[in-house]
């Protein structure tokens, strides 16, 4: 048995249960119930469907060879391209907070955040999957080598520059009014004047984090497609396992970024250790009884 079909169930059994707390804290928690974490909710749920159906898939079509077609590999090829244009979707939310944030509340309305999140499921399923379906069921052929290029180069070309681009963009712009700030502060004689982020950088802090972990993890598929699009060589057995391995590490790395660096998520992680683990301290009353 591979190394890849003994490690790979790590990342997805984090990806599956990670996420799902963090759709579960946002949802039952009203302070959560913010349009920020609209994007983070979707994020999460497209990172939980790539943990629960991409590794199985390959495993159940891999190793075991109990696939009958290839239409479950599609569906997980699905979940990785939606969980691709949510995280661009929470980038550019992310990106007009931080480079407008005088401006964010009106322009990022209720109606806006709905048709972004909206997109980021729709554009996958209708340029991805439905042609791929219609390929599987034999009623039509989409298979061409430039139309393969195509899609490589708009779900993963375009969004991983889109992304270093905005969040290089975000960087910049947050330490400037950081630093704007500390010197603000200085100025008005604070005892600490950095003692405390501006609320620009740690809304940067978050997406920053999230942006570098995705670009890692899918650096060794960007080397396969650059190979595939300029000398059309197929990536070798070791390096789609290497790949196939990195996917579930990038979903599975998102929700634990929520958990130590988004402050909102982290209170309420903290609220809810010590309701349920830390003991309460008996009363005086009945420590006299």
């Amino acid at each position: 048995m591979s190394w890849f079909y003994i490690l790979g169930w790590f990342p997805s059994v984090v990806a599956v249960f990670g996420n799902a707390l963090v759709v579960f804290l946002i949802a039952s928690r009203p302070r959560l119930h913010t349009r920020p974490n609209w994007f983070i909710t979707s994020l999460a749920l497209a990172d939980f469907a790539v943990g629960f159906i991409y590794f199985p898939t390959n495993f159940l079509c891999g190793e075991r060879s109990l696939c009958k077609n290839e239409i479950a590999q599609d569906i997980a090829v699905l979940a990785i391209y939606s969980s691709i244009t949510n995280l661009c979707a929470l980038a550019t939310d992310r990106y007009i907070a931080i480079m407008e944030p005088l401006r964010y509340v009106a322009w990022m309305t209720t109606r806006l955040a709905t048709i972004i999140i909206a997109l980021a499921w729709l554009i996958p399923l209708i340029l991805d999957y439905i042609p791929a379906l219609c390929t599987r069921l034999g009623k039509c052929n989409l298979e061409s080598k430039a139309l393969v290029s195509t899609k490589m180069i708009l779900f993963e070309i375009l969004p991983c520059l889109f992304l270093l681009i905005t969040t290089t963009q975000i960087i910049i712009t947050a330490k400037r009014h950081w630093r704007k700030n500390a010197l603000l502060n200085s100025q008005l004689q604070y005892n600490e004047p950095n003692r405390q982020r501006t609320k620009d950088y740690a809304a940067a802090t978050v997406i920053v984090i999230v942006v570098v972990i995705f670009l890692a993890c899918y650096s060794v598929e960007l080397y396969s497609v650059v190979g595939f699009l300029v000398f059309s060589s197929d990536p070798s057995e070791k390096v789609v396992e290497v790949i196939s391995f990195l996917i579930p590490v990038n979903c599975a790395a998102n929700p634990i970024a929520y958990a130590l660096f988004k402050r909102d998520i982290r209170k309420e992680l903290q609220k809810t250790y010590r309701k349920h683990v830390i003991p309460r301290p008996r009363s005086t009353a009945s420590t006299a009884v």
